[in-house]
């Protein structure tokens, strides 16, 4: 009997190659393509979530104080989840429930310090470091549990970060300050960023079985970490009209970006999946131009095109 050289199975013929592609590149050609992980696709998504929460709670915070937006928006939030419940299904563990506890925590005091640090400003100083800082938490995290994301991934992590500072950009605030006041701010902006990581970490580890229950649990922890603090300063109990409406918008897309954030990780690094999300800038620059006719600067510009460039090697990497 003669000996199997094609590969397959005796008395099989091999496979032939695609039309037009010699034999010997039929492997190099199969192996070129590779699909785009769908959990990439859900990271994206949520950072255009996160970037349109954001663009909604700053149209919101012009027309109520932005302690009361987030406040309202929280209660926005927690109805949008109770409403999905029915549509899902989970047994959390305790300690799903403990991480769950934990994002609620973390994400109303990582809300709280981003209204007070941006007000503090300067927002060209706040902004870039509380985001990279932000993503670096989640990053670090990964790599210490294991993942080891690929040279083409690690390179969208670096533009994803690079792409922060040029989207946050804007050119208008020239306003001199003192050099203990920037001091401050860049303190103040690296706790809200470790605040802001912490909690992409906690919703990470929340197992893939638990359902939505722990991130109701999270808003309802965020309200009662808020809530005090909100009657302490005599918050009205609603914004006016328009400003409600926004801020329930905003707890609305805040509460989907959280869930497809924790629908990405299950399927990709914790790592790159945070790299995507950071990019949620992006979102709010291109909304800010569509909505309300504001122009571009050059380095924000050049931050759009880093983020799709950091999409993009994510993505394939």
């Amino acid at each position: 009997m003669k000996g199997n050289s094609g590969g397959g199975p005796a008395g099989e013929a091999p496979p032939r190659p695609p039309p037009g592609v010699a034999p010997r590149f039929a492997c190099a050609a199969r192996a070129r393509v590779r699909p785009v992980n769908p959990a990439y696709l859900v990271a994206a998504l949520s950072s255009v979530l996160y970037g349109s929460a954001d663009f909604a709670g700053g149209l919101a915070a012009k027309r109520a104080p932005a302690l009361l937006v987030t406040w309202f928006s929280a209660f926005a939030a927690l109805a949008a989840l109770i409403v999905a419940l029915p549509f899902t299904h989970g047994a959390p563990s305790g300690a799903d429930w403990a991480w769950g506890a934990a994002a609620g925590a973390a994400g109303a005091a990582g809300a709280s310090l981003i209204y007070y640090v941006l007000a503090l400003g300067p927002v060209s100083v706040a902004s870039p470091i509380f985001c990279v800082v932000g993503l670096s938490v989640p990053v670090v995290v990964g790599v210490l549990l294991g993942e080891r994301p690929s040279a083409l991934a690690w390179t969208g992590v670096a533009l994803a970060v690079l792409s922060i500072p040029a989207l946050s950009w804007t050119g208008s605030d020239q306003a001199p300050h003192a050099r203990a006041h920037v001091r401050r701010t860049v303190l103040v902006s690296i706790g809200t960023g470790l605040v802001v990581g912490w909690f992409l970490v906690f919703v990470a580890r929340i197992s893939s079985g638990a359902g939505l229950m722990p991130l109701v649990l999270a808003r309802g922890v965020a309200l009662v970490v808020l809530t005090p603090v909100a009657l302490a300063v005599r918050l009205p109990l609603r914004p006016p009209a328009g400003a409600a409406r926004v801020a329930a918008a905003t707890g609305v897309l805040d509460t989907a970006a959280n869930v497809a954030f924790y629908i990405a990780v299950r399927g990709a690094p914790m790592a790159l999946v945070s790299a995507l999300v950071s990019i949620a800038p992006a979102t709010t620059v291109l909304l800010a131009r569509a909505i309300l006719g504001e122009r571009w600067t050059v380095p924000q510009a050049w931050g759009l095109a880093l983020a799709l460039a950091a999409g993009a090697c994510i993505s394939l990497g």
